[in-house]
């Protein structure tokens, strides 16, 4: 399936004397990862009739687009009203009905969601996908791009009498090209809409201060540092920054030079990060003879150089998260913080932490376990999980055996690891129904 993202724009020409509306009035198709989006039904004189294009005005949508731009290009959690009116189809309003697709930013990607609704009683007018896909940054960009660009010409059509007001969209839209053309703009750009803020909302402070720290410890870091932590982000920054250095344990993980390849090949590749996560950590199991069963605390110990009692006793005081802060090898000293006490939830927090070791940059010298879920923390989870609990041990472990509650609990008990993460292994894997919680 096509993973892009296209805005299709076919003019509806007025008749008579033209107005804002119609003068850009258009038939528009939105399609994202093969699915057009705009799809509806209807009944028209007692027949239903389906169409792939929706009928509204451009000059709306584009100037939508231009007006959250940061938000809906970076912003990828967020929720209340503020979220709504940034990042839903449906906010663009100007008593046109909209498709419900929802726009979540990211760094690589924009995930697309759109869900089937019946938007008009009276005609039984109804969007028709239920979609959740990522699309390429790139293509998001270019589709928005080439609709702005379509509405800006037909504002400088000498027909229209506009207000200046409405014009200022073209300016709007040129001063936006200016920053995503600045490496640092964007940066800051970047930053306020992942911490959920407007242009130029954040305090100075604050943006002055994780812009520095970037510099530190890495662009990566930070940008997961400001969705975790929001307006709390530069605080939770410099707690880690001030509690790991001294108050930290020593990890001393090897990586051979074939698992650093296989890192960055899975980086290069259209994989979902899940997959990535899943197919990494294999290749760690392999790397440091892990066997193919569950992963005890002793093996555990033995591949992090550290004791066995720190990994279910250790406390590692108040950090605001687990964390781990590097040298600029994969293969240097890494010290690590864990702000868990369940002997289950520090494995799985150091398991992440040991995937994004061998995975981040070696210009990422810190690397955040955040509550988040953005692609970087997608990949930490799956590769814990599998780090810790392999799917095709856990598929013999569970072999024809009814999925209930006590087998969970004996799975968790069995490879040293919660009963969620065993559910939702389950799940995944097809071992267990979706949402059929054991009772």
């Amino acid at each position: 399936m096509n993973p892009g993202f296209r805005i299709d724009l076919k003019w509806v020409e007025a008749r008579g004397a033209r107005s804002l509306e119609s003068h850009f009035l258009a038939e528009i198709g939105i399609e994202a990862a093969g699915a057009t989006l705009t799809s509806n039904s209807s009944i028209q004189g007692g027949r239903k009739r389906l169409r792939t294009r929706i009928r509204v005005s451009a000059y709306h949508l584009a100037a939508w687009f231009v007006a959250n731009w940061w938000r809906l290009r970076w912003e990828s959690e967020g929720g209340g009203l503020s979220w709504e009116m940034s990042h839903r189809m449906g906010a663009v309003g100007n008593g046109y009905l909209w498709p419900d697709i929802e726009i979540r930013g990211g760094h690589d990607a924009v995930r697309i969601l759109a869900t089937p609704f019946l938007a008009e009683p009276v005609s039984q007018l109804r969007f028709l996908y239920d979609l959740d896909r990522s699309v390429p940054a790139a293509e998001f960009e270019d589709a928005v791009k080439g609709l702005v660009a379509s509405v800006a010409a037909r504002l400088s059509d000498p027909i229209l009498d506009c207000p200046d007001d409405v014009r200022e969209l073209s300016t709007a839209w040129k001063e936006l090209e200016r920053e995503m053309e600045d490496p640092d703009a964007t940066l800051l750009r970047s930053l306020e809409a992942r911490m959920g803020f407007d242009p130029e909302e954040a305090d100075s402070a604050l943006l002055d201060g994780l812009k520095e720290a970037a510099r530190e410890v890495g662009n990566g870091a930070i940008e997961e540092m400001a969705i975790a932590s929001k307006d709390s982000a530069l605080e939770d920054l410099c707690a880690l920054l001030e509690t790991i250095p001294t108050g930290g344990t020593p990890l001393a993980l090897s990586a051979s030079e074939s698992l650093s390849e296989a890192a960055a090949d899975s980086e290069r590749t259209q994989a979902r990060p899940w997959r990535r996560g899943v197919d990494l950590a294999r290749a760690a199991r392999r790397e440091w003879q892990a066997g193919d069963g569950g992963l005890g605390n002793e093996r555990l110990a033995e591949i992090c150089g550290v004791q066995r009692k720190w990994i279910r006793e250790g406390a590692d005081g108040t950090c605001p998260m687990s964390a781990g802060i590097r040298g600029s090898s994969r293969s240097s000293e890494l010290m690590v913080s864990l702000n868990r006490r369940h002997p289950t939830s520090r494995r799985f927090a150091l398991a992440r932490i040991i995937g994004d070791h061998i995975k981040a940059k070696e210009t990422e010298r810190l690397l955040p376990i955040t509550e988040s879920h953005t692609p970087r923390q997608q990949f930490q989870r799956a590769f814990a999980t599998e780090f810790l609990c392999p799917v095709e041990s856990l598929k013999d472990f569970v072999g024809n055996r009814p999925p209930d509650a006590d087998l969970v609990v004996e799975a968790a008990s069995r490879y040293e690891v919660s009963t969620m993460l065993i559910e939702r292994a389950m799940i995944n894997n097809e071992l267990l129904p979706q949402g059929a919680w054991p009772v």
